[in-house]
C-alpha cells in the first residue's frame, strides 16, 4: 500500500509490519506502535499516530517525518 502524507508531502509505502519512507527509512511495526531503524517510536492512539520523540501528532504532522 502506497500512502502520502498531505503534511510532509513524503510518499510510504507499507507491505506487511514494514513501512518504508521514499528517502528508504524503514519503519517495522511491534503491536500498537511503529520503531524506526533509528529508535523513533510512534504511538497508534485513538487520535492518530504519535511521535515521542518529536511530539508530532498526524492530525496536525507527519509523525513518520523527521522534524528538523
Amino acid at each position: 500500500m502506497i500512502e502520502f502524507n498531505v503534511f510532509s508531502g513524503k510518499a510510504y509505502t507499507t507491505i506487511g509490519n514494514v513501512k518504508t519512507d521514499q528517502d528508504g527509512k524503514v519503519f517495522s511495526k511491534c503491536g500498537n506502535a511503529w520503531i524506526s531503524t533509528e529508535g523513533n517510536l510512534i504511538q497508534e492512539t485513538a487520535g492518530g499516530y504519535f511521535n515521542t520523540n518529536t511530539g508530532t501528532l498526524s492530525t496536525f504532522g507527519d509523525p513518520f517525518a523527521e522534524v528538523e
